[in-house]
């Protein structure tokens, strides 16, 4: 079973901080590190995945996945892959769209509606594991966001 081992929790005005704060925490990401994204359609998950790219990769424009299924970014020393699941609908996709071969490799994979497909992700992971949540905040401020990070274990 899974142990939450820390949790981060932070707010965000606007889709530029959320990018702000997930390139604060791409620092700590290394090689076959894997960041599981949730939160509901247009919360800033795949600008928060931008935010873990651009650091890495500097200034780029980062595309989503959503129709592609994975983008592939080679950085340096870096390879970051992103996908997104929201298609996607068993164990047997993420085989099929590479998932499973990026989590075995040297690779940060970072992936978007990981609660579409309910797998133990813990057991797949090689490096340390991340959950991200963010949530709207605010009705009335659509810019509003929470973010919640927790390593698991």
């Amino acid at each position: 079973m899974p142990v939450v081992i820390n949790v981060q929790k932070f707010g965000s005005g606007s889709p530029e901080e959320t990018e702000l704060i997930a390139g604060r925490f791409a620092k700590q990401l290394k090689p076959s590190d894997f960041v599981a994204l949730n939160g509901a359609l247009g919360a800033g998950k795949t600008r928060f995945a931008s935010g873990i790219i651009r650091f890495f990769c500097g200034d780029i424009t980062p595309a989503s996945p959503t129709y592609s299924i994975m983008n592939n970014y080679r950085c340096g020393g870096a390879i970051v892959n992103h996908f997104d699941f929201y298609r996607l609908k068993t164990a047997h996709d993420l085989e099929n769209c590479g998932f499973f071969d990026s989590l075995e490799g040297k690779n940060i994979t970072v992936a978007e509606w990981t609660d579409m497909i309910k797998i133990d992700y813990k057991k797949y992971a090689i490096g340390s594991y991340y959950v991200v949540n963010i949530k709207i905040c605010d009705e009335k401020n659509k810019e509003k966001r929470h973010i919640e990070i927790k390593k698991i274990i």
